[in-house]
């Protein structure tokens, strides 16, 4: 019963941080991108609020703020897929990262 109770929080662990994954390279260019012309943050601070979404969101989030806000069939069809929860991250890393990474270079 140990065994089995081990191995699945293992399998827990590794779903869970599957999420949370590092992104990469394309994805961090279009977030910094869109921050840049969109937020008209500097590099430095969308840079700074990228790595914020690295650590704070989802993949799911990540690509929802990469979006041209512009783009309302896809940003809807996007955050219909999205649960409660990942909107609400959304919605208070907006509230929190700007502010945090006011500055940045």
């Amino acid at each position: 019963m140990r065994i089995l109770a081990a191995g699945l929080v293992v399998i827990s662990v590794f779903a869970s941080s599957s999420a949370f994954a590092s992104m990469d390279k394309p994805t961090r260019e279009r977030l910094v991108s869109r921050c840049e012309s969109s937020m008209y943050m500097s590099p430095g601070e969308c840079g700074c609020m990228a790595d914020v979404a690295d650590k704070k969101l989802d993949d799911l989030a990540i690509a929802y703020l990469a979006l041209d806000p512009l783009d309302v069939r896809n940003s809807a069809a996007m955050s219909k897929k999205m649960t409660g929860a990942e909107l609400a991250s959304v919605d208070n890393f907006m509230k929190t990262a700007p502010h945090t990474c006011k500055g940045s270079k």
